[in-house]
């Protein structure tokens, strides 16, 4: 046993391989969140990612995001890429280095199955939820991913195409994000992910 492929199948049977393998899920913002998520993903065997973010890597990043030191500088989306592809090469990654806007968030939107959201800004993450709505598409989305010492007071809340999950109080206005909680709740969404691939889609 000697590839990727070939190991998952100690955890998945075929068919449900061929479910994960197929769904494209769209990474909107790849920063603490969207990064740790897209490398969990990529270990449950998803293979079919579109990155979307416009920063670049910064020494700051690396407290509690998916990127290593001789990255920084680059795009993160294309540093995500790298990090995706050197776990698992038979993935499919389009990226697009572009701020989220009220203009092409349709057209980024409607390219894959589910969407990961994993913005900053309030205003982001409604202008992300209310599209996917008109679309159709689920969404996981993240409320409230700062602070540690309380990983307990995470919830899920679950409605017809939308998951949120956070403590739904602490913002990055306000409180510092820290590894372990911003990977606790990325993992969270993943999980979501998983479930509606295998049970509802």
């Amino acid at each position: 046993m000697n590839d990727f492929r070939d190991m998952l199948i100690n955890y998945f049977t075929q068919e449900e391989l061929n479910k994960i393998r197929k769904t494209k899920i769209v990474i909107a913002g790849c920063g603490g969140l969207g990064s740790n998520a897209a490398i969990t993903l990529t270990r449950t065997g998803f293979e079919n990612f579109i990155l979307i973010d416009h920063d670049k890597v910064e020494t700051s990043n690396l407290n509690r995001q998916a990127y290593f030191y001789n990255q920084i500088g680059k795009p993160k989306v294309i540093a995500l890429k790298e990090n995706i592809l050197s776990i698992n090469s038979h993935c499919n990654i389009i990226t697009f280095e572009v701020k989220i806007t009220s203009e092409n968030v349709i057209d980024l939107l409607s390219q894959g199955d589910i969407i990961l959201e994993a913005v900053d800004t309030a205003e982001t993450k409604a202008l992300l939820i209310n599209t996917a709505v008109s679309l159709g598409k689920k969404i996981v989305s993240a409320i409230g991913v700062c602070g540690f010492g309380d990983i307990e007071k995470i919830k899920i809340k679950k409605f017809k195409n939308i998951t949120l999950i956070g403590d739904f109080q602490s913002d990055n206005k306000n409180f510092q994000p820290y590894a372990p909680k911003v990977i606790a709740i990325s993992s969270m969404q993943c999980d979501e992910i998983l479930r509606m691939v295998l049970y509802e889609i």
